[in-house]
């Protein structure tokens, strides 16, 4: 009886020993990342029979168990890589907002210093000076296009330099999966009932890791060891195999990289960030694939646009000589159907100042303005965009000029009241044809024709008076064939 009693309390002093050893590990492991507390279980031996009953023998340790939820860690794991997703894009975001919205290096100082120097020369077309500060701010606007574009550009070098890493960086985090996995397969080979809940600890912290990276689901498998999948189901870990993802060359834009996953034949599969949810990487690819490309375009639009407009308008007018003007931009056109490569290929043609376009193709005819002694004098005549203007990166802007202005050899407006005006053209694309005149509310005693239809569309030819319109009066205008530099009158630009 005596020999029970001290094998029962050697076997309480052995399980409280025990217990305070696992307490100390738990105390120990507080800020050990990815470390789960773990918990003694203890059961009562088996009670030996005697004549009166069972007697106890006392307690047995049965196990170390780890505090472990598996769904709560999948939900931290899915919050994680949501988490990393978005921040991965957050600063890139900021970049790109700080550098257009920027009242400095933005595009907006550069337009307005430009059309600020078109509406200098509009007050004296013949001066040589504010010329060439049109020029001038022609070459800065350009310059300011090709700064923005090369810093979006450096952008999408960074971005394409993450996801190289990113890549790298999960390749041997799933090595590192893989190799745990080896570990706790031998252990619990070697020990069915129990589990190595240290390694179990690292491993999960490993794919706590690899979801900050890429989003991949863990699925457990009877051995005790991980498979590990990404995207559509392709498998980084299996067993102690890991697979690795690797980068190459887009074909469609070599600036870019994608990344693939090896095929058991040699070949490999493009992953692409759609089938990514969450991580770095799918963040890297998203901003690249997404936000910065459709800036690029955006941008590349706007470059294509803007060109072709001060283009056309430019060949609709008269330069200093008298002569048809010309190009104003390099001819972005052909950049439609990929716009984000025309802001690196923006280029100013016109270098002579003599060369611009400011007076119209128009001037008052011979006839004048009758009757005489109204007062009333015409200002100026120029072209303007029609009003279904809309060049877009989907279609191609016209090669030629298909102005109602072009190849017009004269114009009579009549006034049969103050609010019934007509002009009827001669020559050009719609010679013999009689149009609406109507006010521009753009321009003080500016007038613009508009087509018969109900939606009066906007033809693209405006003038100005001194004065109002008076019943009865009739204008006369004539094409501009040759000019003296004292006689250059009217800015062509639109208003």
């Amino acid at each position: 009886m005596g020999s029970n009693i001290f094998s029962i309390g050697l076997s309480g002093l052995n399980a409280a020993q025990t217990a305070l050893s696992v307490v100390g590990q738990n105390i120990s492991n507080a800020n050990t990342p990815g470390y789960n507390r773990q918990v003694l279980s203890q059961a009562a031996r088996m009670p030996q029979q005697e004549g009166f009953g069972y007697l106890g023998q006392g307690v047995d340790i049965t196990g170390v168990s780890r505090i472990y939820d598996k769904y709560l860690d999948s939900q931290v794991l899915s919050a994680q890589a949501g988490s990393n997703f978005y921040s991965s894009q957050l600063s890139q975001l900021n970049q790109i907002n700080n550098l257009l919205a920027d009242p400095t290096v933005g595009l907006n100082n550069s337009f307005q210093s430009f059309y600020s120097s078109l509406q200098t020369l509009s007050q004296d077309p013949s001066s040589i000076p504010s010329r060439q500060t049109v020029v001038n701010m022609s070459q800065a606007l350009v310059s300011n296009f090709t700064a923005i574009g090369n810093n979006l550009s450096q952008m999408q070098a960074g971005a394409n330099s993450q996801i190289t890493s990113t890549v790298t960086s999960i390749n041997a985090l799933t090595q590192n999966i893989a190799d745990l996995n080896h570990q706790i397969a031998a252990a619990a080979a070697s020990n069915t009932q129990q589990q190595p809940n240290d390694l179990m600890d690292q491993r999960d912290q490993v794919m706590e890791q690899l979801n900050k990276l890429v989003t991949a689901k863990a699925v457990p498998q009877s051995d005790g060891t991980y498979s590990v999948f990404v995207g559509n189901g392709q498998a980084l870990v299996i067993g102690n195999q890991a697979s690795k993802l690797a980068t190459q060359a887009d074909p469609a834009n070599p600036q870019n990289v994608q990344v693939t996953y090896p095929n058991p034949n040699g070949t490999a599969t493009v992953i692409s960030s759609s089938v990514l949810s969450g991580g770095q990487l799918a963040g890297y690819m998203s901003f690249r694939d997404g936000t910065l490309l459709t800036t690029q375009q955006k941008l590349g639009t706007l470059v294509i646009d803007f060109t072709t407009a001060m283009n056309y308008q430019n060949q609709l007018g008269r330069d200093l000589s008298g002569n048809q003007g010309g190009k104003i931009f390099a001819d972005m056109t052909s950049y439609a159907t990929h716009p984000q490569d025309a802001v690196a290929n923006m280029q100013l043609l016109l270098a002579d100042p003599s060369k611009l376009a400011a007076s119209s193709s128009l001037q008052l005819g011979a006839g004048g303005i009758s009757p005489a002694g109204t007062g009333v004098t015409l200002s100026g005549v120029w072209a303007s965009l029609p009003g279904t203007y809309g060049w877009s990166s989907t279609t191609t802007p016209p090669t030629t000029a298909t102005h109602p202005l072009t190849g017009l050899s004269g114009m009579t407006i009549t006034a049969t009241s103050a609010t019934t005006i007509n002009a009827t053209l001669t020559g050009g694309p719609d010679g013999g044809q009689t149009f609406k005149v109507v006010p521009d509310p753009t321009v003080s005693n500016g007038y613009k024709l508009v087509d018969n239809t109900a939606q009066a569309n906007d033809l693209g030819i405006k003038f100005q008076l001194s004065g109002q319109i008076q019943a009865g009066m009739t204008i006369n205008v004539a094409p501009c064939r040759s000019a003296p530099r004292s006689s250059v009158m009217v800015i062509i630009w639109a208003r």
